[in-house]
């Protein structure tokens, strides 16, 4: 018994640095440049100055959903204050992720971007699939959750606007 309590402890003690460095909500968001599916870069300052929606996705039936409940709150609030991005943080290939897209119930309409190198994976401490991040219009992160409703979502994002 205590020889058990002993090993827990010191494996927390092992492993605390990498939960202490999970970007939580209060903390500034951490900076990423990807390139979409359609060839663009796309940086998280591009969207300074408005509430951005990220979805850290990857191939995925529950990813998918999330992605449609994105597309719910796009049409709803509309693209001059709040940014959406997914991203496929797992580094498949663009060719797979647009057969991925190409499978989805209706055409996404926000940028997709690549992350073939797993660096927002790495900087945001990916644990959840999906993970939904909301970053308000200074760079801080707001919420961060497993997926999450349009219904919950939208409200929350007003609140922020």
């Amino acid at each position: 018994m205590k020889k058990t309590a002993i090993f827990i402890l010191l494996f927390t003690l092992a492993f605390q640095p990498a939960w202490a460095a999970v970007p939580k909500a209060g903390d500034e968001a951490p900076a990423f440049s990807l390139t979409s599916v359609d060839g663009k870069q796309v940086t998280l300052s591009d969207f300074k100055g408005k509430v951005v929606l990220v979805g850290m996705f990857h191939i995925c039936v529950p990813c998918m959903n999330q992605a449609m409940e994105f597309e719910k709150v796009r049409k709803e609030l509309g693209p001059d204050q709040v940014a959406i991005v997914g991203i496929n943080t797992s580094g498949d290939s663009k060719e797979k992720v647009m057969d991925y897209l190409s499978q989805f119930p209706e055409k996404v309409d926000f940028p997709y971007l690549l992350d073939p190198g797993h660096t927002v994976h790495q900087k945001y401490v990916q644990r959840d699939m999906p993970t939904v991040l909301i970053i308000d219009s200074k760079g801080v992160i707001r919420a961060r959750s497993p997926g999450v409703g349009a219904d919950q979502l939208i409200p929350f994002i007003k609140d922020l606007l």
